[in-house]
């Protein structure tokens, strides 16, 4: 199991442009409508709870989600220290802070190791993926190994302050953290399908089943064309 350290990075979210758009709740207001839906199910209310439901429902909108993890760091960690651990990361935001602003996509946030980015178009997050990927192999040139993985998926998504609901994001989640190997761009077919047929070159559909997934994706190898 890799090596996992909690926190969320507001330093990072708060430089990047453009600002946080789409947000549906605050987490506050959220619990306040799922508590009313709570009193609603434990009285029987039916009516009342499935009008919850819609509500919650129609806030949710269109997006595409980014998730990347690095991996490959359990073992190095407990030989190099937390600090070097923390410094891998550093990197990483340095390499993904410029392509974030070129792109304009949306970093919504850190976790640990993971960045969570959407974009409303699935084509420009591709594109700042492959960026992403190409840049680290950069910093490998120059003897930093960043082994990230990546994961997008698009969806109807629900968004909370700075935390992100929906199937594309479970998706995106399980694509980048769980099914990718390092330097391996993942899509859901939705995403795939959604690119020019330039872009799609050094890409494979994957049957469901591969990697022991669930659902079919796509994988693109680092180095696939833009």
């Amino acid at each position: 199991m890799k090596l996992r350290f909690v926190w969320l990075l507001v330093g990072l979210v708060g430089c990047v442009t453009p600002k946080a758009s789409g947000v549906a709740f605050q987490k506050v207001d959220l619990d306040a409508e799922l508590d009313a839906r709570i009193v609603a199910e434990d009285r029987g209310d039916v009516a009342a709870a499935a009008a919850k439901d819609d509500a919650l429902k129609g806030r949710m909108a269109r997006w595409s989600v980014f998730v990347s993890d690095m991996s490959g760091f359990s073992k190095l960690t407990r030989e190099k220290g937390i600090a070097w651990f923390l410094s891998q990361i550093r990197r990483m935001e340095r390499v993904a802070l410029p392509l974030l602003e070129k792109h304009q996509v949306e970093l919504v946030k850190q976790y640990g190791d993971d960045l969570f980015i959407v974009s409303k178009d699935p084509v420009r997050l591709v594109a700042f993926a492959r960026d992403f990927l190409a840049a680290l192999e950069a910093e490998k040139v120059k003897g930093h190994a960043l082994r990230v993985s990546i994961g997008i998926a698009t969806g109807d998504v629900l968004r909370v302050g700075n935390d992100l609901f929906g199937d594309p994001v479970n998706r995106a989640s399980k694509l980048g953290e769980d099914l990718g190997e390092a330097e391996e761009l993942l899509l859901g077919v939705e995403v795939y399908e959604a690119l020019p047929e330039a872009s799609r070159a050094g890409c494979a559909l994957q049957p469901e089943g591969v990697r022991e997934s669930k659902f079919p994706f796509v994988l693109c190898a680092a180095g696939a064309s833009k």
